[in-house]
């Protein structure tokens, strides 16, 4: 019994002793994958850290990491882009002569194309391009400009007295000294102003008040057409022929309508002279004077053809009756 226990720890010892180094070697590998991963970390670190300097150099990805490459100098542009960790330079290529320019370090792969002073906007050159500059322009003589950047020149003013307070420059018009005759321009200008003004108030003050004429004479005149004129009682039972001679049958029609005449007593009478015309008139008018007597029916059948604009039968028989009146009086008084 006492061999058995004995044999059981040593077992157990053997087993512990055996377990140990094997958990120490599985232990190894991951401590050098962590320590890989931290290498790792600190060489991407390191890349993102990488400065170039700001005017002469710019950052260029390559399969090993970025590297700082030398940027063209003025007047020079990247023929191709790019440099190696053995050699940092770019490959420049020389900006053409009087064509293009370059005015600043670059890795540009083209130049810039030289300014052009126009001389029909008064201006000519005062530099002319190089590799590293462009174009300067300047204004011409007599000419100025008074904007930045200026694109094109004004000419200068002269001044009609000759008397000058400050030149004209390359950017400053001339500025003349006011004179009398200056002065008279504008009192001129002035006074032709101040004429063509009032000529215009009174045009419109004449307008104004031929107008309030015209209102006037208008109103007036249809003041008195509203007056009811006062027609003489004529008998004129011994003139309807004349009065119907003046008229057709539809203006007789509608001025007995309008008159009073009943619509039945009209049809009598149409129906008993359908074939004759003339007669039918007369009838309808002795038929309406029979109905109205003496009283006021000249004055009725007057009126009664104006609101019906019969204005040219009224007139004519108005003519007709006064002529007959004048008549009648000349008849009386002899």
């Amino acid at each position: 019994m006492i061999k058995t226990l004995l044999l059981c720890l040593l077992l157990t010892a053997c087993g512990l002793t055996a377990t140990g180094p094997s958990h120490n070697n599985d232990s190894v590998p991951r401590i050098h994958r962590v320590y890989n991963k931290l290498t790792a970390v600190k060489h991407v670190s390191k890349r993102n850290l990488i400065s170039c300097h700001e005017n002469t150099e710019y950052l260029f990805n390559t399969s090993l990491g970025v590297l700082c490459c030398e940027s063209c100098p003025p007047g020079y542009v990247a023929e191709n882009v790019g440099c190696t960790k053995e050699n940092p330079k770019t490959s420049c290529k020389k900006c053409t002569l009087g064509k293009e320019y370059m005015d600043h370090y670059n890795y540009n792969t083209k130049c810039l194309r030289c300014r052009g002073c126009d001389e029909q906007h008064g201006m000519e050159i005062e530099n002319n391009c190089t590799i590293n500059q462009n174009t300067k322009c300047k204004c011409k003589t007599d000419f100025f400009c008074d904007s930045a950047p200026c694109h094109h020149c004004a000419p200068c003013d002269s001044c009609a007295n000759g008397r000058v307070l400050e030149p004209c420059t390359d950017t400053k018009n001339t500025k003349c000294e006011e004179t009398g005759e200056s002065r008279q321009h504008f009192i001129i200008i002035g006074v032709i102003i101040l004429l063509v003004l009032v000529i215009v108030v009174v045009f419109l003050l004449r307008k104004k008040r031929n107008n309030q004429q015209k209102k006037h004479t208008i109103s007036t005149k249809h003041n008195i057409e509203m007056v009811p004129l006062k027609y003489p009682d004529i008998d004129l039972s011994s003139h309807i022929a004349d009065i119907a001679e003046e008229m057709n049958l539809e203006d007789v029609l509608r001025l007995v309508r309008k008159l009073g005449v009943l619509s039945s007593r009209i049809e009598v009478v149409k129906s008993d002279n359908q074939n004759n015309a003339a007669e039918a008139k007369i009838k309808l008018l002795e038929l309406w004077y029979q109905e109205k007597g003496i009283t006021g029916a000249y004055g009725a059948l007057i009126t009664t053809l104006r609101n019906l604009h019969l204005r040219s039968a009224a007139d004519k028989i108005e003519q007709k009756m006064s002529l007959l009146f004048q008549n009648n009086e000349n008849l009386d008084r002899i």
